[in-house]
């Protein structure tokens, strides 16, 4: 793959040189960075963000205590290259991550690389095994614990790798962890203590929703998903969600208790939500609508700096990186399309980001919803996105570009187009798309990961049949 990566490097390397050597205040007083990233998490599962079909008591303290941005987005909709853009600053056209069996290259550098010039010690915890060493994001961490025979593991087990690791550390030393908890994702099948409201009797013939056991039931019921179905999936959702938040909680004990809270950075955001609505269901790779598209972001800056605002303006999970450089007092390398969320705090920032849906690895193998499921709740499924549609995403209006088609939507509403009425918005807002992609324009595909493992995983998980 063919990058500017060499002059991204280059600068970065002389740029951590003239921090260290110039003796930075804020670089010398280098905080210790904890980012957690949830799988599949919509923002609107979560209290802070007005769920009141969920107990998320961890999100709650960490909101009091941070910053919540009600209006982060993703630029786009699948695990590996959310989190490719989340630990670079670059949309995925950028670093030519397209879909999960692709590798991130070494020439792409990582916040952690970056990190670990600064002299971090670094850590990596993830409950996906496609997410390990040959996934290419354990550039920059000295450990990236992943699992190995298993296709995933549970937010406990990754937790305490996570405090295993924490308690090790050199105290003096400061720390960048990165605890990526993946329970919310397909299968939903909660533990036993979060399956509260959960059907008895749909749970004893359905214990867990995943693409295998709801074929079977389409086919059943000639290609429907009958709505108690549907309730009992958003349901099990919500317990892997309760039962996710009472393991970060577990983390964020753990990490104040090790680590001083007044000089420690929190960034917790996710890499996608799920799609229960818009014609779209238990899926996320093929949803460009706010359900999917909006994630969660939460930041808990040094000294509490805005404990308990509230930000509404649209930013990006991109952001990640440069605002945990602006901590440092860190240069933000030009190509980086993320910017430091610190600005928000003053009022400022507000912007438009650019959305994809992932690149499909093996077309003739990925799962269709219309192969087998016509109908969710009587309601029928949409067709699928065309792959070449981009999505642009401001604070209150989506416009959506297909090859033959253009939705504009005045959020939250996502039912009604609003493009024949908007006619200067919507031009607007294809100038601001087009001004995006050719300011940040694509580098090339990274290569494919042939490990016979990765394809395990994504066969395991759905993504490919």
């Amino acid at each position: 793959m063919v990058i500017r990566s060499l002059n991204f490097r280059g600068f970065i390397a002389v740029a951590i040189l003239l921090n260290i050597h110039c003796g930075s205040d804020n670089v010398s007083q280098r905080p210790d960075i904890l980012l957690i990233t949830i799988d599949t998490l919509r923002a609107d599962s979560l209290e802070p963000y007005g769920s009141t079909d969920t107990v998320t008591p961890s999100a709650v303290e960490l909101a009091k205590e941070g910053v919540v941005y009600e209006a982060a987005t993703t630029p786009i909709t699948v695990t590996h290259p959310a989190h490719s853009s989340i630990l670079t600053g670059l949309y995925p056209d950028q670093h030519g991550v397209l879909h999960n069996g692709h590798v991130l290259t070494d020439e792409v550098l990582t916040l952690a690389e970056i990190l670990k010039g600064h002299g971090y010690l670094t850590g990596g915890f993830v409950g996906v095994r496609f997410l390990g060493r040959t996934s290419g994001l354990g550039q920059g961490f000295d450990e990236l614990d992943a699992p190995v025979e298993q296709v995933q593991r549970r937010a406990q087990k990754v937790v305490d790798g996570a405090i295993k690791w924490l308690t090790a550390a050199d105290s003096e030393a400061p720390i960048f962890m990165w605890v990526h908890l993946f329970d919310p994702h397909q299968s939903y099948n909660p533990p036993p203590r979060f399956r509260g409201g959960v059907d008895p009797d749909l749970s004893r013939h359905i214990r867990e929703i995943k693409w295998k056991t709801l074929n079977p039931i389409a086919r059943e019921n000639d290609g429907d998903i009958p709505k108690d179905v549907l309730e009992h999936a958003k349901q099990l959702y919500r317990g892997e969600v309760e039962y996710t938040d009472e393991q970060m909680g577990r983390l964020l004990l753990s990490f104040d208790q090790l680590r001083d809270p007044a000089q420690s950075m929190i960034v917790m955001t996710a890499d996608h939500g799920e799609c229960f609505e818009n014609a779209i269901y238990f899926d996320h790779e093929d949803c460009l609508y706010e359900g999917t598209v909006r994630v969660p972001l939460i930041v808990r800056y040094p000294g509490g700096v805005g404990a308990g605002l509230r930000v509404e303006h649209r930013v990006s999970n991109l952001d990640v990186a440069p605002t945990v450089l602006a901590e440092l007092a860190a240069p933000k390398p030009e190509i980086m399309v993320g910017r430091p969320l610190q600005e928000t705090i003053t009022g400022s920032g507000g912007r438009f980001v650019l959305v994809r849906p992932p690149k499909t690895r093996f077309p003739d193998r990925i799962i269709s919803r219309l192969r087998v499921i016509r109908s969710v709740a009587s309601e029928p499924v949409a067709g699928l996105t065309d792959p070449r549609t981009r999505a642009m995403v401001g604070r209150r209006w989506k416009l959506l570009r297909a090859p033959d088609a253009e939705l504009l939507f005045c959020l939250p509403d996502e039912q009604l187009d609003r493009a024949a009425e908007e006619v200067d918005i919507r031009r607007r807002l294809l100038e601001a798309l087009d001004a995006e992609m050719l300011r940040y324009p694509a580098g090339g595909i990274a290569p494919e990961n042939h490990d016979p493992k990765t394809l395990e995983a994504l066969e395991a998980l759905g993504y490919v049949q």
